[in-house]
Order: C-alpha cells, then sequence, then structure tokens
C-alpha cells in the first residue's frame, strides 16, 4: 500500500470516527433537553395536582390524587437522574500536544483515532444509561397523566 493509500485511508478513519463521536454529543444534548422538558412537566403537574386536590376538599375520591401526585415525583426524579452530570469523555488537548508534538502525522492520526473511538464507545454507553432513566421518568409521567384523569373523571361523575 503507498504512503498516499495510507495517508487516505487513515483520513477516512478520523473522518468516521469523529463523525461518530460529535454524534454521540449531539445525542446527549438531545437526551439532556428531553430529560429537562420532562422533568418540568411533571414537576408542573405535580404542583397541579396538589393544587387541585386542595380546591376539593369535599370530593368523595380527593384523598386518591396523592398517587399522580407520587407517580408525577418519581417521574421528576427519574428525569433529575438522566440530566445528572456525569463525566463525559474527550481528549485532553494540551496533554495530546506535549506527548505527540514531535510525532509524524499518520502516528498522531491513529492514536487520535484510537483514542476517540474508546472515548465514543464510553459516552456511548453513558448515554445509554441516561436514556433508561429518561425512558422510565416518560413512562411514569404518562401514567401520572392517566391516573390523574381517572381519579378527575370519577370525582366528577359522584
Amino acid at each position: 500500500m503507498s504512503s498516499d493509500d495510507e495517508k487516505s485511508r487513515d483520513e477516512l478513519i478520523y473522518d468516521i470516527i469523529v463523525d461518530r463521536f460529535e454524534r454521540e454529543w449531539k445525542r446527549t444534548n438531545d437526551i439532556d433537553s428531553k430529560a429537562s422538558s420532562v422533568t418540568g412537566f411533571a414537576g408542573l403537574l405535580a404542583t397541579l395536582t396538589a393544587g387541585i386536590s386542595g380546591l376539593l376538599p369535599h370530593a368523595p375520591y380527593n384523598f386518591l390524587f396523592l398517587i399522580p401526585l407520587a407517580v408525577f415525583t418519581l417521574s421528576a426524579f427519574f428525569g433529575l437522574l438522566a440530566l445528572w452530570l456525569r463525566d463525559f469523555r474527550v481528549i485532553q488537548p494540551d496533554a495530546f500536544i506535549d506527548e505527540y508534538a514531535n510525532r509524524t502525522e499518520t502516528e498522531v492520526l491513529r492514536r487520535y483515532v484510537g483514542t476517540t473511538s474508546m472515548f465514543t464507545m464510553y459516552n456511548c454507553k453513558y448515554n445509554k444509561d441516561k436514556t433508561k432513566w429518561l425512558s422510565i421518568a416518560f413512562s411514569l409521567l404518562v401514567l401520572g397523566i392517566g391516573l390523574f384523569f381517572t381519579i378527575a373523571l370519577a370525582n366528577m361523575l359522584v
């Protein structure tokens, strides 16, 4: 394989790995945005549920509003777990520059690709954990909304 072919191959690998890393970073931001929305909405609904149950002191099933209130609170809790800031790994530029200042372009590129690939897989696992918590938070939010409307309907019909 010629030197130009190796360089082209290395640059192609570099482009693919960097693109994958950037997509993982974007995925992290998207998950955080969704988790923030679910947490805020669950908190708002928990507040409204508590307020509505206080406005209806003589409703026969008023005490049941504690169930969706607890579910909304749990949803907000799991949303916060999804937002929890953890270690997102990236290459430390200063250390990388110091270590590879006198190396060839190919050596630098191959080291960078390997390290970025390793960090991408670590960050992917981290995002899977965030997605798990977000999924639980969203499921609880939907459950809480269903419970709230069921209890409100039961109170109106009696």
